[in-house]
């Protein structure tokens, strides 16, 4: 029988969610660098047409850690205030990353980034997709009930 994580009594099973995709660190990278890569146009449509855009804790705090001045920093935070947020759950969400990082460490990947699992965590508890350029989430999805915006 495949694990699935316990019931998390103070939250909805996240189907309340629907129609919202969790931005990644990476996509929202893409879209302030203005690459022109299909996630930084997806990115700047979503927000055109005020789709419901989503982010977490985790994403936030990497990147407010990557801005180098009060400006940049006040401009992330006014950028995150227009997204829904989806707080990573005490324990929980831990308790789902570290299973994924063990799904995965044994059919032979490492992911890069413990955050990423934490996001991914986040992802699959509120049963939302993630928009993202990062190869490890691609690998996390095929071993898991993640999913990714095509």
């Amino acid at each position: 029988m495949e694990w699935r994580p316990r019931h998390d009594p103070f939250e909805g099973r996240g189907r309340g969610h629907l129609g919202v995709t969790l931005l990644d660190t990476s996509a929202w990278i893409e879209y302030l660098r203005g690459t022109g890569s299909f996630t930084s146009i997806r990115v700047r449509e979503m927000i055109g047409n005020g789709d419901p855009i989503a982010t977490c804790d985790v994403v936030i705090m990497e990147l407010l850690s990557g801005t180098k001045s009060q400006g940049e920093w006040n401009a992330i935070w006014a950028l995150m205030n227009r997204c829904r947020m989806l707080p990573v759950r005490p324990l929980f969400d831990y308790e789902v990353a570290a299973r994924l990082y063990r799904k995965c460490r044994v059919s032979g990947f490492l992911p890069r980034s413990m955050s990423d699992l934490l996001v991914a965590a986040v992802a699959i508890g509120k049963d939302v997709p993630i928009l993202t350029v990062s190869e490890d989430f691609a690998r996390i999805a095929d071993l898991s009930t993640l999913r990714l915006v095509a």
